[in-house]
């Protein structure tokens, strides 16, 4: 989302619009940490315990290669879930004079190309 700009294009945010930016950043910062954390957990425990299995049993790589496709499955609902979160979130109304001034900045970026 643009921050509406004034006619020499530079940015004039509402006070408002700057409050919501900074909690959009919150947000996405904490979506980002909590990612990471249930990544690195579904990724590292499948593989360091198929590591240890085939030690335990004396095979060669068999129980990583199973870890290795429960991580891949893991990451992948870790990712689905939190873009299913992401999704819920309120996205924040602009104003006709927010949306005309994010218009001309569009209009006027298209000019310069």
């Amino acid at each position: 989302m643009h921050a509406p700009t004034s006619i020499k294009g530079e940015h004039t945010p509402s006070p408002n619009n700057t409050q919501e930016s900074s909690n959009v950043r919150q947000q996405f910062v904490v979506f980002a940490l909590n990612m990471s954390w249930q990544l690195a957990v579904a990724v590292l425990v499948p593989v360091l315990a198929g590591v240890e299995l085939d030690k335990l049993v004396g095979s060669t790589d068999t129980f990583v290669f199973i870890g290795l496709a429960i991580a891949a499955i893991g990451s992948a609902l870790v990712l689905w879930r939190t873009m299913q979160a992401a999704n819920r979130l309120p996205v924040p109304k602009l104003t006709a004079e927010q949306k005309r001034a994010i218009q001309k900045s569009y209009e006027e970026e298209d000019e310069e190309e």
